[in-house]
């Protein structure tokens, strides 16, 4: 049977160092909270109170939990006390440490690691109430040793300190700063704006480390962080929510860490945890696609394994992410999300589930992303630009970019009916900076610019954004006329940039052709583009300038594999200009006669979150296009979208 254990430990009365006054108070009241309220997840013959103790004591504290549970679901391990890092390592002060022996005095947070792992909880909450506990950061890398992580199951975690590593854990008549804003949720006092049936420690941890951000003006900062990859963990139940706590990590989740599924993420868990305190570089779409797609499909057998474990994942990123310099850590964060559970979405109704909350959150975020941007610009106009040559190609990225995912935001509210008021204003905004600043380099550099721009222009076509949408694709139009019908390839290493530039640049098209994707999917998406946006005649007018150009349009057959690195199951269908393409509407035949068909037959695009997992699988990875974005627009032969 597993248990929910605790272990409070708080210390006063030290011998060797300040004496304090609050901290077992802390301890006793977290102790009879968890234990004793209500809302208690955990029973309190299952918990352990330690006031004042010796480092001997805490180890003997330590082994006994080993010896009394052989199973734990979770394990919640608070302390309140003196605490400091010394020669870079962390380490918590009982009652005889030594300030000038700490290392033999004091327990070493990577010391309290192994025995977590030791002990092989399913989870474990650590809280600490102590002076630069933010410190601990740096013995992290104990916890991420294969040889303490990775050989067996491994535990998830979830953390809070009270105090970052240069600063003070203050204290009050009632206690720690930090401990009382988190009784503080516990007794209904703060709302930490979840309603779910039970709180875990991120969400209460969250809202403790925002009050008491606030309330002590920035003097203390709390951090909280965790892994949990087998769902939510409760700590305590929700007072803020209606329903009764599930009793069991089994029945929140459906994933017990024994079963197979269970088994599963556990060995895989050292790996997830490793990019929490990755370099930005290390939490790239690619790289997390190839870190944690093996993880992710043998759970794709097992009903509603995925979905946990995914959406799991990517709350445990949440707050390594925004470590990012990029703006669009976050969103890209949650596509990928998206796209892992995008072949199990026509089969589990859960994968379904989690990419509509998805869906909404990356909704939500762009309003946040689009303002900070719309700020920025309004300061400095030409803040998109980085300066220098490599500008020349990748500013028409960065904007492309940005376009594609007000799209998606846009798309997304389309299909379950969100609100696009704030959101429509601040594309506007951002619009006329385009078309005021940036016109004469949106576009027309990479293939990879075009997913980007297919899901932008549909969407501002349908709200009558017709102006920008022909600002683009007359800038598009013209570089693939100057380019023999083709631009740099979507996965152009940037040592070949350079080389690409040169060779636009003094129209060397032997060059640009090794460097350029042919045939090209641009040229047949401007050519559509022409029928939506009735620009037939500008189309027409210059498509003997490209005789002979080929250009195609991969279709796949089935859309739930659209973020495999390869899609094998497909078509590709190859047109010529002066080969049975000579005007816009020539095409637009051969797509109604041809690509619609095949479209109409997928029957995983009947799936609005198969068509939400595709797009942003088109968006991380840019080197597919969403072709069946065109179903429901004038090339549509019944001028109506799949329902």
């Amino acid at each position: 049977m597993p248990y929910r254990v605790l272990l409070s430990i708080g210390c006063n009365d030290y011998q060797n160092m300040n004496k304090l006054a609050g901290a077992e108070t802390d301890a006793n009241n977290i102790h009879s909270e968890l234990t004793a309220s209500a809302l208690s997840c955990i029973k309190p013959e299952h918990s352990l109170l330690v006031l004042s103790p010796s480092l001997n004591d805490i180890r003997e504290a330590l082994e006994e939990l080993q010896d009394r549970f052989n199973e734990i679901e979770s394990l919640t391990i608070f302390f309140a006390g003196h605490g400091g890092v010394v020669n870079g390592s962390y380490y918590l002060c009982m009652c005889d440490t030594r300030n000038d022996r700490m290392s033999t005095t004091g327990l070493a947070l990577s010391h309290l690691f192994e025995f977590i792992n030791d002990i092989k909880a399913a989870h474990c909450n650590l809280i600490i109430d102590a002076c630069e506990a933010g410190g601990m950061i740096s013995d992290m890398g104990s916890l991420l040793k294969p040889e303490v992580i990775g050989k067996a199951r491994s535990c998830g975690v979830s953390i809070f300190v009270s105090s970052a590593s240069d600063q003070v854990a203050s204290e009050d008549n009632s206690g720690g700063w930090g401990t009382t804003a988190i009784l503080q949720i516990l007794r209904g006092e703060a709302d930490t704006g979840c309603r779910a049936p039970f709180l875990d420690l991120l969400d209460i941890g969250r809202a403790a480390a925002q009050n008491v951000s606030i309330n002590s003006a920035g003097k203390q900062l709390p951090s909280v962080w965790g892994m949990n990859l087998y769902g939510p963990m409760p700590i305590f139940g929700n007072p803020h929510a209606a329903t009764s706590i599930p009793s069991s990590l089994l029945q929140v989740t459906g994933i017990s860490p024994t079963s197979i599924a269970g088994m599963v993420i556990g060995n895989r868990s050292s790996e997830v945890l490793g990019l929490m305190f990755a370099p930005a570089s290390e939490l790239t779409p690619e790289k997390l696609y190839d870190k944690l797609i093996q993880s992710i499909e043998p759970l794709e057998k097992i009903p509603g394994a995925a979905a946990t474990f995914v959406e799991s994942v990517w709350r445990s990123l949440e707050v390594s992410i925004k470590r990012q310099p990029n703006s669009f850590a976050r969103v890209e964060l949650t596509a990928t999300c998206m796209s892992f559970l995008l072949s199990s979405a026509t089969v589990d109704a859960s994968s379904k589930n989690c990419i509509r909350r998805l869906a909404e959150d990356l909704f939500i975020e762009m309003h946040d992303v689009l303002q900070r941007i719309v700020d920025m610009l309004e300061e400095n106009p030409k803040s998109l630009c980085r300066h220098g040559i490599p500008d020349l190609f990748y500013l028409p990225q960065r904007i492309t970019r940005v376009l594609g995912w007000i799209g998606t935001a846009f798309y997304i509210a389309k299909q379950y009916g969100l609100d696009t008021a704030k959101l429509r204003g601040l594309a506007i905004k951002f619009n006329i900076f385009v078309a005021d600043y940036y016109a004469a380099s949106a576009t027309g550099m990479s293939e990879s610019e075009i997913p980007f721009l297919a899901v932008f222009l549909l969407t501002a076509k349908e709200l009558g954004e017709t102006e920008i949408c022909e600002l683009i694709i007359s800038s598009l139009y013209n570089a693939l006329i100057e380019n023999e019908g083709a631009l740099a390839r979507p996965d152009l290493a940037p040592r070949d940039v350079l080389s690409y530039l040169h060779a636009r640049a003094v129209n060397n098209l032997e060059a640009q052709r090794n460097l350029s994707s042919h045939p090209s999917e641009s040229l047949a998406f401007v050519i559509l583009m022409g029928e939506v946006l009735s620009l037939q005649d500008l189309i027409n007018f210059n498509l003997e300038l490209l005789d002979h150009s080929h250009f195609y349009m991969f279709i796949p057959n089935d859309h739930a594999q659209f973020s495999f690195p390869c899609v094998e199951n497909g078509l590709n269908h190859v047109f010529q200009i002066g080969h049975g393409v000579w005007e816009v509407k020539d095409l637009v035949s051969r797509w109604r006669a041809s690509c619609f068909p095949q479209l109409a037959r997928d029957e995983s695009l009947k799936i609005t979150e198969v068509t939400i997992g595709a797009l942003c699988s088109a968006l991380i990875f840019p080197n597919r296009v969403p072709w069946y974005l065109f179903i429901g627009t004038a090339l549509d032969p019944f001028q109506e979208p799949l329902k």
